[in-house]
Parts: C-alpha cells; sequence; structure tokens
C-alpha cells in the first residue's frame, strides 16, 4: 500500500510538472509573439510619423520659400507678416511631433561645436542679430539642439520682440554653460512656472520652453531661467562636453 501511495503521489507530481512546463512554454511563446508585435507596431509607428514629419516639413519649406520669392517680386516688407506666421506654424508642427513621439524618438549624440551651430541658424532669422562670446563643444543630438535653439529664437522673437540674440559659452568641469539671452521686453511673468508643465505650456506661449527643458532632460544637461538687472529672461543650460 505504502508503495502504490508513493507510485501514485510521483505520477501526480509528473504530470503537475508537465502541466506547469507547457503553462510556463506557452506563457513564454505568448510573452514573446506581443512583445514582437509591441516591436513592429513601434517601428510602424515611427516610420509613419518620419515619413509624415518629412512630408509636411518639405510642405511648409517650398511654401517659405514661394513667400520670399513674391517678397522679392512685391517687397519684402509685404510679405513679412506671412513668412513670420509661416515660420511659426511651422515650428508648432514640429513641436507636436517631436512631443507626439516622445521618448520612442531615438537620439545620435555625437560632438558638436555650438558656436558654429548657433552661427548657422542665422539665416532662418535673417531679422534678429547673432552674437556669440566664447567656444564650446557639446555631446548632443542636432535635431534636439537644433529644436532647443529655434524655440528660443522664436520666444525671443515673437514674445520678446527681441533685435539682437546673444550666446555665451564656458567650461566648467565636465558641463559646458549655455548662456542666451536677448534684448527684448522685460519678462514680467513667473519664473518657476516656465516649462514646468506641459498642460499650461500648451495653452500659452511656454510650449516650446517645456521642449528646450524637455529635450535637455534626454541629454543629460540642465536648464535654469534667471532675469538680468533689467529684468530680461535669461536661459541658463548645461550639456556634457568631453
Amino acid at each position: 500500500m505504502a508503495h502504490t501511495e508513493l507510485v501514485r503521489h510521483q505520477r501526480m507530481i509528473f504530470f503537475e510538472g508537465i502541466v506547469l512546463m507547457a503553462f510556463l512554454l506557452g506563457g513564454g511563446i505568448a510573452l514573446f509573439y506581443f512583445s514582437y508585435r509591441t516591436y513592429k507596431e513601434k517601428s510602424a509607428k515611427e516610420k509613419f510619423f518620419a515619413s509624415f514629419a518629412h512630408d509636411l516639413k518639405t510642405a511648409m519649406f517650398r511654401l517659405q520659400l514661394q513667400i520670399e520669392k513674391l517678397g522679392k517680386s512685391l517687397g519684402e516688407d509685404k510679405v513679412e507678416p506671412v513668412l513670420v506666421q509661416t515660420r511659426k506654424l511651422h515650428l508648432h508642427l514640429e513641436n507636436s511631433l517631436d512631443y507626439a513621439l516622445g521618448d520612442e524618438k531615438n537620439l545620435y549624440i555625437e560632438k558638436i561645436e555650438i558656436q558654429d551651430f548657433f552661427g548657422d541658424l542665422h539665416h532662418q532669422w535673417p531679422e534678429l542679430r547673432f552674437k556669440v562670446k566664447g567656444k564650446g563643444l557639446a555631446l548632443a543630438d542636432r535635431k534636439a539642439l537644433n529644436s532647443i535653439f529655434k524655440n528660443l529664437l522664436h520666444n525671443s522673437f515673437v514674445h520678446g520682440h527681441a533685435k539682437e540674440v546673444a550666446l555665451e559659452l564656458s567650461v566648467k568641469g565636465r558641463m559646458l554653460n549655455i548662456l542666451y539671452k536677448d534684448d527684448g521686453q522685460v519678462f514680467e511673468g513667473n519664473l518657476a512656472r516656465l516649462s514646468s508643465n506641459v498642460a499650461s505650456s500648451y495653452q500659452g506661449s511656454g510650449f516650446g520652453l517645456f521642449l528646450v527643458r524637455y529635450w535637455l532632460d534626454r541629454l543629460h544637461g540642465e536648464l535654469d531661467f534667471t532675469q538680468s538687472e533689467e529684468g530680461r529672461l535669461h536661459v541658463n543650460m548645461q550639456l556634457p562636453t568631453i
């Protein structure tokens, strides 16, 4: 009887082990399948947004070129308001797409000379005078850096009504200090609320500054807002360097 009972228990344990292994195997296969499907859906989403963003940017760029050509015929002063609004719409589209992709957008970190990168943006903002003091190399993604400076320039020109923007670069340890400032209007808002919340930022004029903070966080940088003695907004940024 004892031997028979032992055999019966062994068989029960054996079959329960088989069932458990079957569940584990089935669960593993299901997990692999759903993980693979999620990966494919993510890849398809990224490809769609990349294609969609490219088509939108191409269309906006062509429209901007046509307006600039029209300005040569009619006079730049007559088409400047349309050109400014077109550029504003272009930036809003870029910002919306960047935020829609969120953390799914991969970054390509490379060595970038900030003074040269910033200076190359001048042709897109001919209304502004550019000044750069110092030199500095940062480890950053070009698209993220482009979004950061475009939003700062847009904020200076559209909201601050600035005529001149300046960049001051200095290296401290393994971080590059970047001070961005302009000669625009005095800032009368709350520094603590700048770029702190996406909902309030998107409803007002601060969504661009929200994205500046978002990109700096992803680049392992830092952001701080201060004011000059005159009350103008100063944007203090830090990015990793070598």
